[in-house]
């Protein structure tokens, strides 16, 4: 029983680094996006925004795109999130 709750711990400490990397990728990621969204608005124009490839975004949504990008990079990101507290319970006990 030992050998197995050894293997568990391990394979959850090795799925709690990743998570944890996806996890934290997500969230820099939604918070970058709001503020390229607020930047690209109020006139940085090296910020590029385009729903495809070769179709540009018009200036006054990108606040809008980028917020709708954040909420599913957080929703995401909150789906994450339990797997990481569950690998984290079972490493705790």
């Amino acid at each position: 029983m030992t050998f197995l709750k050894l293997l568990q711990t391990f394979f959850c400490s090795l799925a709690l680094v990743v998570l944890s990397v996806l996890y934290a990728g997500l969230l820099l990621s939604g918070v970058l996006s709001i503020l390229a969204g607020f930047l690209r608005t109020f006139g940085l124009d090296q910020i590029k925004m385009s729903i495809w490839y070769g179709v540009e975004l018009p200036v006054m949504f990108s606040i809008p795109l980028a917020v709708l990008v954040a909420v599913l990079l957080f929703f995401c990101a909150k789906y994450v999130k339990r797997p990481m507290v569950f690998c984290l319970s079972k490493i705790r006990n």
